[in-house]
């Protein structure tokens, strides 16, 4: 691997979190050999003195072949995470990014690099992420398989494919709602939470790139590459996040310890043992699913008012 693709991270106020990730990826075997670019988001009103803690940190970090800090003057989650994205993807071509809660194994950079390179030229595939669901995959025969999902803990993606990404239309959307046969193909391939996330991003109520992507993914029979064994451990789920609660679901035990000679299909199928095994793992209950019913036909907010009368 001539050319390593850029590491960003952007980072807002949660320094613990960022000293973790930080370490981890110091401790990569491909770490000095990169180039790791820090996007720093400007404080909110009230928030000025954790971002001071978070920028003064930001100029002690080493290990890396080059440590590139860009402080924003505005304060903006979106344009900070996909302008950084983006600047990437303009200079290099491809990039490897993150948020502030993702913990990396010694062997995530070279697997995420060697996948960037094997799949550079492959159009069926969309992305490549460091993290791997915490279910059985040990009858795979290769280092990776493959799911019609986006996962952005730890991605790395192509300025190409980047592009084609785009907002979720609200037509659209409704439309494919419409299609029962379209709703099942997509949580059968990329799970039944997906649906109240199409349905909030398509009303703007939230504008999460991942969402777009998996969309995008799914319109266009597109797969993201996964590692057999988790890479990554998000750090995330303790509440502190924008759009994650405080839960252990997705916690591993202990990340994957390979390190290199990571071996890709050079024909990726998604695998129906591991298909039905993401779809289980990411199942909801009865009562989430009403929910998004509700609100798709419009009288959730009624529902929930019905609901504290009735009680």
């Amino acid at each position: 691997m001539s050319e390593l693709a850029p590491i960003g991270v952007s980072t807002y106020t949660r320094l613990e979190h960022l000293k973790k990730t930080i370490s981890a990826l110091q401790l990569n075997t491909l770490a000095k050999q990169s180039h790791l670019f820090i996007f720093s988001d400007a404080p909110k009103q009230g928030d000025e003195e954790k971002v001071r803690k978070v920028r003064e940190y930001l100029h002690t970090i080493d290990g890396f072949k080059k440590v590139i800090i860009l402080e924003r003057k505005v304060n903006s989650r979106i344009k900070n995470n996909r302008g950084g994205i983006k600047q990437l993807l303009d200079e290099s071509g491809q990039c490897i990014f993150m948020e502030e809660d993702v913990v990396t194994a010694p062997g995530f950079l070279d697997f995420m690099n060697k996948a960037l390179l094997f799949y550079k030229d492959s159009e069926n595939i969309l992305s490549v992420t460091g993290y791997g669901l915490p279910i059985n995959t040990q009858k795979i025969k290769t280092d990776s398989f493959v799911l019609p999902r986006f996962n952005a803990w730890g991605f790395g993606i192509w300025k190409d494919r980047f592009e084609e990404i785009n907002y979720i239309d609200r037509e659209e959307y409704l439309s494919f709602f419409d299609n029962k046969v379209a709703v099942k193909n997509l949580i059968t391939g990329g799970g039944e939470d997906m649906l109240a996330m199409l349905e909030s991003e398509s009303k703007g109520e939230i504008d999460a790139l991942d969402v777009k992507a998996m969309f995008h993914q799914y319109k266009n029979n597109m797969l993201t590459v996964y590692p057999k064994n988790s890479l990554v451990q998000n750090i995330g789920h303790d509440g502190s996040g924008i759009h994650c609660g405080a839960t252990d679901k997705f916690y591993h035990d202990f990340l994957w310890d390979k390190v290199s000679d990571f071996k890709f299909d050079n024909n990726p199928k998604v695998d129906e043992k591991i298909s039905k095994a993401n779809y289980n793992f990411r199942k909801l209950g009865y009562k989430t699913k009403f929910k998004v019913i509700l609100r798709r036909i419009g009288i959730y907010p009624l529902f929930k008012i019905l609901k504290g009368i009735i009680k």
